[in-house]
């Protein structure tokens, strides 16, 4: 283990369940000052008692579909510690359904969370990393922001714009040289409570374990960050491969359709079974 974010500045949104709730944790043993963010104040104060042993946290309870209040996050922060170097901008929604059931308010609050609150995040951040000459923005997108999963149309407008926003950046400022890394960070299935009552896709990986993928591939200042390694090669072959991109997004509706719409379960698999690699 090295000691890259030992004594760093840290802000985790979404920081007070799933992924954001272990990586949060991760950074803090690893010595980081870590802003533990989360929507709710009865969230934010269940991961302050949870995380009650270490002195290197701070904790805010924040709507990032305000631009005031994710602005006066980063304030708060600045002012507190001086600089501002890793945002992790992780809070996110899901939604899944018939793209004619969604309404307007459904397609607002995602949008709203998915995609403004990473907005919100990169505009208040922004300004004080090209100030101090570094930093590094981590945007969470998801598998759904590299191919278009039937059923999830709202979800995947959502984390293809965070996608394509972060690599626009990502080319900008490196091309600049302003000293400001961008990654995107995009899961595949991870075990979190989400999967709570329900059986655990095949192909999810232990959180604790998608936490260190994703904190090698910052270190290295990774543009992208896949996982799992299967899905991220299945993805790669099927970008690659017109024709069983094809079959495989068949299959994939089918079985969603059957899984989740005839039966009423949520379906997360990917069909790996059907397209040899």
């Amino acid at each position: 283990m090295t000691d890259t974010f030992e004594g760093k500045i840290v802000i985790v949104t979404g920081g007070t369940s799933g992924i954001g709730y272990a990586l949060s944790e991760t950074l803090l043993k690893r010595g980081s000052y870590v802003w533990v963010i989360g929507s709710r104040q009865e969230s934010v104060l269940k991961a302050k008692q949870s995380f009650s042993k270490y002195s290197n946290a701070q904790f805010a309870a924040v709507d990032v579909t305000s631009a005031d209040a994710v602005q006066k996050m980063v304030d708060d922060c600045v002012n507190e510690f001086g600089h501002l170097d890793y945002l992790f901008n992780n809070a996110g929604v899901g939604m899944m359904g018939q793209s004619e059931d969604m309404t307007l308010d459904m397609w607002k609050k995602v949008v709203e969370v998915n995609l403004w609150g990473v907005i919100y995040g990169v505009h208040a951040a922004l300004p004080v990393m090209l100030k101090q000459g570094s930093g590094h923005i981590i945007n969470t997108s998801s598998i759904a922001g590299l191919f278009s999963r039937p059923y999830r149309a709202v979800y995947t407008a959502t984390k293809h714009a965070v996608k394509g926003m972060t690599e626009s950046m990502r080319y900008e400022h490196a091309g600049r040289g302003t000293g400001i890394a961008f990654s995107t960070v995009c899961p595949g299935n991870v075990v979190t409570k989400i999967f709570d009552g329900i059986e655990i896709p095949k192909d999810a990986v232990p959180v604790d374990e998608a936490v260190n993928i994703i904190l090698a591939g910052v270190e290295k200042k990774d543009g992208m960050i896949i996982f799992p390694k299967n899905t991220k090669k299945l993805i790669e072959h099927l970008n690659a491969n017109p024709n069983d991109m094809e079959k495989f997004m068949i299959e994939l509706e089918r079985r969603t359709r059957v899984t989740y719409l005839e039966k009423g379960e949520l379906y997360a698999e990917l069909p790996h079974d059907i397209i040899k690699i």
